[in-house]
C-alpha cells in the first residue's frame, strides 16, 4: 500500500474541553533536549493493548478520521495521538483470541503455527447452520498457541530484552506457558481466560480468571495511593467520590497499571518489553464493575449522540488514566542507560485495541458492524505510536496507511535489532520506519481476513467469509451464497453501498488476490453440514478448496455433505 496519504494535525481540532489537558505534559517531566534524538541502541518497548475498545470510543479525532466519542473522555490517549503518530486505518482481527495470536506470532490465522480464528470455536451459530467450521487451535480444539511457534517475546528475549506480560493473555493452554513456552520472563495476571470475571479484588484477591501474580497489587485503596495515583489523573470527578475510594477494593485496571510500572522500575537498567494487556473494557460491564468515582461522573453527564453507557465509559476512562500514569512514569524516571535523560527518551509506546467494540455498549458509528464481525466496526481499532524521541517516533501527524496487528511483531523486532525466527515467515510488515519517517511507506498490496465459521449470537450475524482490503477497496466473499460484496471505503466508510455489480473488474482483481492468498496460506474452509442435501451451482472460472485452486469451464460444482464449500472467484462479466 505504497504512497498512502498522510494528514497534518491541522486537519483536525481537539474537542475544546480537552485541548489544554491533553497538550500539557506533566509538570514534573524532564524535557527531552536536542540530544534525545540520538538514543542508545535497543529502545524500550511498551505495548498497551485495550480489550474490546471500539474505534470511536476515544475522544481524539486523530485515530478516528474525525469521529471521536462525544461522551467518553480519554485525554491521555488524545495527548498521545496529538504528540505521536495516529493511525486512522488500523486493523485487528474481529475478536480477542485471533488478534492476540496474530500479535504474538506475526502470522495470519491461516498459518498452521497460528490456526486461531475465533474465541471458543468456529460453530457459534447453532446446530442448523448450512456449514460447519473446522477445528482450530491445538489438537484438542483449544484456541491456544502451539509451543513450536516463536513469539515476539522470544524474539525480543533473543535480542537481550527482559520481557514482561501484565494482564490478559488468553491464548495460552496453561498459565505457566506464558513464561515457560511463549517468551516472557514474567507473567503478572495472565491466564487462558478471555475476560476478568470480576473487575474488583475481594480482600486483595482477584477473580480466579485472573492470574494470581496480580494479587500482589490487589490491596484495597489507601489514602496515600489515591492521592498519588488517582487524584492527579482525575478530570471532572467529584473530589468526594475520589476520596471515597479509600478502603474499597482495588480495580483490576489500576492493579495492571501498578504492575506495569513496577516491572519497568525493576528492569530499567536493561532494554525491556512491557506488554500491558488491559482487561478493560471487556465484559462484564455493569455499574458494579466500574470504579465508583468514574461511574458517578458519567451517571451525571449528559448523553452523547451515540450509545452512552456510564459503566462502559467509566471502564474506558479508567484505562485512559492507566495510560496517563505509565507515560507520566516514563517521562519522569531517569534512564540508567541514557544519563541525563528520562526513560521516555528511549522508549516507544504503542497503544491499540484488540478488536472493535461490542454493540451492546457502543455503536461503532459511522462504521458498520461490531466485535465478532468482519465489517469495519469489528476490525478497525485505535492505534498510536509515541515516544519523546523524534528519532524513534516523529509525531504530530496522522498516518492513513492500512496497518494491522500482524505488523507489531516485525516492528518490535526491528526496533530491537532482533533476528527474525528462521523458518517462520512473518506476514506482518515493519512499521518502525513509518514511526520515524513521515515519508516512509509500507511495501504491501493488501490485508486479509478469513473466518471459516460462525458467530451468530448476542446480536451478531457473522457467517463464513473471507475479506481483502487493498487501497480504498474492500471485498467480502460469503461462502453460504457464493457471492462477493465490494465497498469503496474512501467514500463509504459505513459499507452501505455494494459496488460488486458496478465494478466487476475491481471485484475480480481483488478476488484473484484473495484466492491466491487462500492457496498460499493453505486456508481451511467450512464444510457442508452432514445430513444436508448436496449443493450444486454453476462456475465459470476459478474456485479454491482442499488447499488448491481449480479452473472450471462452465460446469456445475457440486458440494457433498462433509466437503469444503469453495471460494468462487468473482467473474468480470
Amino acid at each position: 500500500m505504497t504512497g498512502t496519504r498522510r494528514k497534518a494535525l491541522g486537519a483536525f481540532a481537539l474537542p475544546a474541553a480537552l485541548t489544554l489537558s491533553v497538550l500539557a505534559a506533566p509538570a514534573t517531566a524532564q524535557s527531552a533536549g536536542p540530544a534525545a534524538s540520538a538514543a542508545p541502541a535497543k529502545p524500550n518497548i511498551v505495548l498497551i493493548l485495550a480489550d474490546d475498545l471500539g474505534w470511536t470510543d476515544v475522544s481524539t479525532p486523530l485515530t478516528t478520521a474525525g469521529h471521536p466519542s462525544d461522551y467518553i473522555e480519554t485525554p491521555a490517549v488524545a495527548r498521545l495521538a496529538q504528540q505521536g503518530v495516529a493511525f486512522d486505518n488500523a486493523y485487528a482481527s474481529q475478536n480477542c483470541a485471533p488478534s492476540r495470536a496474530e500479535l504474538l506470532t506475526g502470522l495470519y490465522p491461516t498459518r498452521p503455527d497460528n490456526n486461531i480464528y475465533q474465541v471458543d470455536d468456529l460453530n457459534r451459530g447453532g446446530s442448523k447452520t448450512l456449514l460447519v467450521g473446522p477445528a482450530q487451535g491445538l489438537p484438542d480444539g483449544a484456541p491456544d498457541l502451539p509451543a513450536r511457534v516463536t513469539t515476539v517475546g522470544e524474539t525480543l528475549q533473543g535480542a537481550g530484552y527482559t520481557t514482561g506480560y501484565v494482564g490478559k493473555f488468553h491464548v495460552a493452554e496453561h498459565d505457566s506457558d506464558i513464561t515457560s513456552v511463549h517468551g516472557f520472563n514474567e507473567n503478572i495476571g495472565g491466564s487462558s481466560a478471555g475476560q476478568p470475571g470480576a473487575y474488583h479484588a475481594q480482600n486483595g484477591v482477584f477473580s480466579s480468571q485472573i492470574g494470581p501474580g496480580l494479587d500482589a497489587f490487589g490491596a484495597p485503596y489507601t489514602q496515600q495511593y489515591v492521592d498519588a495515583n488517582i487524584k492527579p489523573y482525575a478530570h471532572g470527578e467529584d473530589p468526594a467520590a475520589v476520596n471515597a475510594l479509600v478502603g474499597t477494593d482495588k480495580h483490576v485496571t489500576d492493579a495492571v497499571t501498578d504492575a506495569t510500572i513496577d516491572f519497568v522500575d525493576r528492569h530499567k537498567d536493561a532494554p525491556f518489553f512491557a506488554f500491558m494487556g488491559s482487561y478493560a473494557v471487556h465484559n462484564p460491564v455493569s455499574a458494579g464493575q466500574a470504579r465508583s468515582d468514574l461511574l458517578a461522573k458519567y451517571q451525571h453527564k449528559s448523553p452523547g449522540t451515540g450509545i452512552s453507557n456510564a459503566a462502559y465509559a467509566a471502564l474506558t476512562e479508567g484505562l485512559d488514566q492507566g495510560v496517563a500514569r505509565v507515560v507520566d512514569h516514563l517521562e519522569t524516571t531517569p534512564d540508567p542507560r541514557n544519563p541525563g535523560h528520562v526513560l521516555a527518551d528511549n522508549t516507544v509506546v504503542v497503544f491499540a485495541s484488540d478488536n472493535g467494540g461490542l454493540g451492546t455498549y457502543t455503536d461503532n458509528g459511522p462504521l458498520r458492524g461490531q466485535k465478532g464481525e468482519l465489517h469495519e466496526g469489528g476490525l478497525r481499532v485505535p492505534l498510536i505510536a509515541w515516544s519523546a524521541n523524534p528519532a524513534l517516533v516523529r509525531g504530530g501527524r496522522v498516518d492513513s496507511t492500512p496497518v494491522d496487528t500482524i505488523d507489531y511483531y516485525p516492528t518490535f523486532a526491528a526496533l530491537a535489532g532482533a533476528a527474525l525466527p528462521a523458518g517462520q515467515p512473518l506476514d506482518g510488515k515493519d512499521l518502525s520506519r513509518v514511526f520515524a519517517d513521515p515519508a516512509a511507506t509500507i511495501d504491501r498490496d493488501a490485508l486479509y481476513w478469513h473466518l471459516p465459521g460462525y458467530l451468530n449470537e448476542n446480536g451478531r450475524d457473522q457467517r463464513p467469509q473471507s475479506v481483502i482490503r487493498s487501497g480504498r477497496w474492500k471485498l467480502i466473499f460469503d461462502y453460504e451464497t457464493h457471492s462477493a460484496s465490494l465497498y469503496d471505503l474512501a467514500t463509504d466508510l459505513g459499507e452501505t453501498h455494494d459496488l460488486a455489480g458496478e465494478q466487476k473488474a475491481i471485484a475480480h482483481g481483488l478476488g484473484l488476490k484473495l484466492i491466491n492468498w487462500l492457496e498460499q496460506t493453505h486456508a481451511p474452509l467450512a464444510t457442508l453440514r452432514a445430513g444436508h442435501d448436496p449443493v450444486s451451482f454453476p462456475v465459470l472460472g476459478k474456485t479454491y478448496s482442499g488447499g488448491q485452486i481449480t479452473r472450471h469451464v462452465g460446469e456445475n460444482v457440486t458440494v457433498q455433505p462433509g466437503q469444503e464449500m469453495p471460494f468462487v472467484l468473482p467473474r468480470v462479466q
